[in-house]
């Protein structure tokens, strides 16, 4: 008697299959909310991704009112994206996370954050990092180091 999977692997049987790849390929743009994360994010440019956009904004003074010059970068890598990894530091101001979500949801796409916590930071600002962060993302991520968003980017084949 033959079993389930010799029949399944018969001529006859093949040309049930679907020949093509189980999903497409996804693109992470990644976007960091603070200069410190920025920096972090500098560390892990290099790395050995294939489909990740690293957004380089230049936050330094009040980067929200200088948003609107550097907004066709933003845009164009969240257009070719599938995802938006917002990246902040604890205590940090995130506000500018409502203004890269909002280009993000006109446009479809999925929204996680990741709050990088060193333990330092005074828990009321963490509050209000995590507060600006919890209306606009589907996974909110408070992680330890920058190691959770290597591996991150490692599970999401970026």
């Amino acid at each position: 008697m033959e079993s389930q999977s010799a029949r399944a692997t018969t001529a006859a049987e093949s040309r049930f299959r679907i020949a093509n790849p189980n999903s497409l390929p996804r693109t992470t743009a990644i976007v960091p909310l603070d200069p410190a994360a920025a920096a972090t994010l500098t560390e892990l440019r290099d790395g050995p991704w294939q489909r990740a956009i690293f957004v380089a904004l230049d936050q330094g003074g009040d980067w929200i009112a200088e948003l609107p010059a550097r907004t066709r970068a933003l845009v164009e890598a969240i257009e070719a994206a599938s995802l938006v990894l917002l990246v902040a530091t604890a205590g940090a101001d995130a506000r500018a996370a409502a203004v890269v979500a909002e280009a993000a949801q006109a446009r479809g796409r999925m929204i996680a954050a990741v709050v990088l916590d060193s333990g330092d930071a005074d828990p009321a600002a963490l509050e209000r990092s995590l507060a600006a962060l919890r209306p606009h993302a589907g996974m909110l991520v408070l992680a330890d180091g920058t190691d959770y968003v290597s591996a991150m980017l490692e599970a999401l084949r970026a």
